[in-house]
């Protein structure tokens, strides 16, 4: 029941700063990284595909904002791509660390 939860309720942790760490760290590891690592490169595409239909699907259905879906799409992609070829990480760290940063920001 916890993933139909999740599903129906999108949160882009505006002030959750860890919040959002952990739940973009969940969608680069586990959404992205894990099926190509354990799978291999052919899972890369369906992992992303499957992924943007998920995605879509919570925008048409319970309002989710597209800015928090494509910013999540976009933590698959990299987790994915880091699955691939490991200097990804860099990236994935560095988009993390800014949007834990603008978290904090906002909070004030």
């Amino acid at each position: 029941m916890l993933i139909w939860h999740l599903f129906k309720s999108p949160s882009a942790f505006i002030d959750d700063p860890w919040g959002f760490a952990r739940n973009q760290t969940g969608h680069a590891l586990i959404v992205g990284f894990l099926p190509v690592f354990l799978l291999g490169a052919w899972a890369a595409l369906p992992a992303i595909c499957l992924y943007a239909i998920w995605e879509a699907a919570q925008w048409r259905l319970y309002g989710a904002a597209p800015s928090d879906g494509l910013e999540d799409l976009a933590y698959v992609t990299g987790g994915v791509l880091a699955a691939l070829w490991w200097p990804v990480l860099i990236v994935l760290a560095v988009m993390l660390a800014s949007g834990v940063q603008y978290r904090r920001e906002m909070r004030g």
